[in-house]
């Protein structure tokens, strides 16, 4: 043997022996065996190099970017919408539609191209049924790998063969020659895949934006905190808003979806009407749902007991805030009224706004006029203190004149076991959430009027709350609602191509510091909601609204990913991953398309090379808008490029020793007296063996002659040995250098080379076996 060749099956080994160990990248082991091709003179300088302008290189790096587009103008979602039917069935089931589809187009349209159009739409996929990518991607990138020889013109083993045919002055193979073996093929593996294969699979994340997801889910403990209720028939949640419904507040809830008649709506906005029927999916602490439900922890009693005593007691006065009172420039929360001096504001009127709607945020001012409820020795104190002046107690009709319908008066029990039992009145929740007044409070047989809210609740207390009917009715309302389901299954629900979440943090020159979210208006400015806050280890889930932000905050933000990319724009705030914040481009769709069409068109027709017509089609994508070219660069998998450029010279080095030819040439002259079979398994070894580490459009050419000689010198039909060496040639499963399809799924599953050797090598001796026992009946030896 030449030396070499010896040189050349040392380089081999080494590149196999690091493959399999997984100690270096792929690519640096790609370009080691490069730079020692180079060195040793196996190849000349210009075949070393000539790998990076190959028209497989520029085919590989072009269709990332056809992908890309794809996906950016939400093509890719379209096109995997009639697969997410399968995502609530099991993962074998999934499996083999995938793997039928993939087949199915590979048969019409080139592999590569089938696998770059299917790999957004499985990464959908993927994520929507909740499993990781890897699950999955393998199992594509082989169904494209199966289905590929179904026709004569399908891939490129099945032309070169058929065109060595004819070039030799043989009947050559017609359209659907290859189909009987393959499809025997096919199922074979398919099955293979849904019975043993998918156990050998790894589950792991591999692409950045898999991990980022899965670490922001982990991080917040997202599975944990979200469920879904139903709004019963005949609730008083039926024809309200979301933002009526009060559930936000009152529940410490966002609400992330809402599903009508098998309909889901992402991130529905405040001013959505509830239906009778809608499941709500929702974000918070289950916990704070079940303190309502069923009157287990409120118990609505008959009020008309004890508005004949709170009416003695509780007094109305309309009062003017003075010039000079200390009340001027402070918040009613600020003002202390309720907490040190007992005293409501029911009503607050100013002389520039009239009423003021937001009672909470204003600020009072001189000459502000103040509907005030409390007893009478309250409120002549803040009088003589000098906090209010011009004070004139008022009737019922005087006091509904000035606040509506905001003094109806409804009696609630603390039955024991109550969650509230223990808890101060702010801790209720039942001002803040539903707009409503602890304005008494009955214990053993005691009244008391305005009740501190530090006051603690115990069982059997009886609150008097005051408000309006519809607040009222709320509170009633949300009693009905119960969990209907908890499943971590729920949050591969909550994203689309519209609508995601992911992690912003306070940028190091903000001026929000010390503001809280209600301060900042957030979801009034930005349209998105925030579910939690990380602060120094951990996640705060409730009270975020008036949680002062700090430097060092990360929010976790959900909504149209149209308004996260108006938030990333904001200097205050920093958006960690920025794919997340990508509003699709539908107005690029039919564009997307049209240039996805026309690379196909001329690929199939052979109008010009795939090469260039892929390469043709990227600068269009980028061009007409569907993508920038920042888009582009990022979304190619430059590990793969490298391989394989790096990977090809070795076809040059397999040539230019004569090592295939050799290696051939010994192993059918050992079987050659065997018969047929033998011939035809020999053939299928040394062809799947070389097109693990060979183009497999080289590897044809080289063995093609081959065929042809060993059937003429044996007297067998020339048509079984070549058909062999198509289907052979296809047989490329077990490395990931094999086919380009392979190394599209790389990166996106993090697949290691073990990973394929695993999975394909039981594939390939498969085919082995299927091809060995059926082409010489489909293709009898001798004719």
């Amino acid at each position: 043997m030449p030396f070499d060749v010896w040189v050349l099956l040392a380089i081999l080994a080494a590149a196999f022996v690091l493959f399999i160990g997984g100690w270096l990248r792929v690519d640096v082991v790609g370009l080691l065996v490069l730079s020692a091709l180079a060195l040793t003179g196996l190849v000349t300088a210009q075949e070393a190099l000539a790998g990076f302008s190959s028209p497989a290189v520029v085919t590989v790096w072009a269709l990332f970017i056809l992908s890309a587009g794809l996906t950016r103008t939400g093509i890719a979602h379209q096109l995997g919408r009639p697969l997410q039917r399968f995502t609530k069935g099991g993962e074998a089931m999934l499996m083999v539609v995938l793997m039928v589809a993939a087949s199915l187009l590979s048969a019409l349209i080139n592999t590569v191209t089938v696998a770059t159009i299917l790999l957004p739409s499985t990464m959908e996929l993927a994520r929507r049924s909740g499993r990781p990518p890897s699950r999955l991607l393998m199992p594509l990138a082989l169904g494209c790998l199966l289905g590929g020889p179904f026709t004569g013109i399908s891939t490129p083993p099945n032309i070169l063969v058929t065109d060595a045919l004819r070039n030799a002055g043989l009947a050559p193979f017609a359209l659907f020659d290859f189909t009987p073996i393959t499809s025997v093929i096919v199922a074979t593996g398919i099955a293979f895949m849904v019975l043993i294969g998918r156990h050998m699979l790894p589950s792991k994340s591999g692409d950045a934006d898999s991990r980022t997801r899965r670490k922001i889910g982990a991080t917040y403990q997202l599975e944990t905190h979200i469920f879904t209720t139903r709004i019963p028939a005949g609730s008083v949640l039926d024809g309200r808003t979301l933002a009526e419904s009060r559930l936000g507040s009152a529940l410490h809830v966002t609400v992330l979806g809402l599903q009508r008649l098998g309909v889901l709506m992402l991130a529905p906005r405040p001013n959505d009407v509830l239906q009778s029927g809608d499941t709500l999916i929702l974000h918070g602490r289950p916990e704070h749902l079940q303190r309502y439900h069923a009157s287990q922890h409120l118990r609505v009693e008959p009020s008309g007991l004890i508005e004949g005593r709170l009416a003695d007691r509780l007094q109305a006065a309309e009062v003017l805030v003075p010039d000079g009172s200390p009340l001027v420039g402070s918040t009613l929360a600020e003002s202390g009224l309720r907490r040190q001096h007992r005293v409501h504001v029911a009503a607050l009127y100013s002389p520039d706004e009239g009423e003021v709607k937001d009672l909470q945020r204003h600020r009072l001012a001189a000459r502000d006029r103040l509907l005030l409820q409390g007893e009478r020795k309250a409120l002549e104190e803040l009088v003589r203190l000098g906090f209010i002046a011009e004070m004139r107690f008022i009737g019922a009709d005087r006091v509904k004149a000035l606040a509506g319908d905001r003094t109806r008066l409804m009696a609630v029990r603390v039955p024991g076991g109550s969650v509230l039992t223990g808890h101060d009145l702010v801790e209720s929740r039942l001002g803040n959430a539903f707009g409503l007044t602890v304005v008494g409070l009955v214990r053993g047989g005691e009244l008391l009027c305005m009740p501190s809210p530090d006051e603690k609740v115990q069982a059997d207390d009886l609150l008097v709350l005051q408000g309006s009917a519809r607040d009222l009715e709320i509170l009633e309302g949300l009693q009905d609602l119960e969990i209907t389901e908890q499943s971590s299954g729920l949050l591969a629900d909550l994203e689309s191509q519209q609508v995601g979440v992911t992690e912003v943090l306070l940028s190091p020159r903000t001026s929000l510091a010390g503001r809280t979210l209600a301060d900042l208006l957030f979801r009034e400015r930005y349209g998105i909601s925030v579910l939690a806050i990380w602060r120094k280890g951990r996640a705060y889930r409730t009270g975020l609204q008036n949680m002062p932000l700090q430097f060092g905050d990360a929010l976790l933000v959900y909504g149209q990913r149209s308004s996260m990319e108006t938030l990333s724009r904001d200097s205050d705030f920093l958006v960690l991953d920025e794919a997340a914040v990508q509003a699709p481009r539908l107005e690029k769709a039919r564009i997307a398309v049209a240039v996805m069409l026309a690379v196909l068109v001329s690929a199939i027709l052979g109008l010009v090379p795939i090469a260039i017509a892929a390469l043709a089609g990227a600068t269009l994508m980028v061009l007409l808008g569907c993508l920038s070219m920042e888009e582009a660069y990022r979304a190619i998998e430059w590990k793969v490029v490298f391989l394989i450029a790096s990977m090809l010279p070795l076809g040059a080095a397999i040539e230019n020793t004569g090592a295939a030819q050799m290696g051939a040439a010994a192993l059918i002259a050992a079987v050659g007296d065997l018969g047929p079979r033998w011939v035809v398994a020999a053939l299928f070894i040394v062809t799947v063996t070389g097109t693990q580490i060979i183009p497999t459009a080289a590897l044809v050419v080289l063995m093609a002659p081959v065929a042809l000689s060993t059937a003429a010198t044996l007297g067998i039909s020339p048509h079984l040995l070549m058909m062999t060496v198509a289907i052979s040639a296809s047989s490329s499963f077990a490395s990931p250098l094999s086919h380009p399809a392979h190394l599209l799924v790389m990166g996106p599953g993090g697949y290691r080379f073990i990973d394929y050797v695993k999975v394909g090598v039981p594939i390939t001796v498969l085919s082995f076996v299927v091809s060995v026992a059926l082409l010489p009946v489909l293709w009898p030896p001798y004719e």
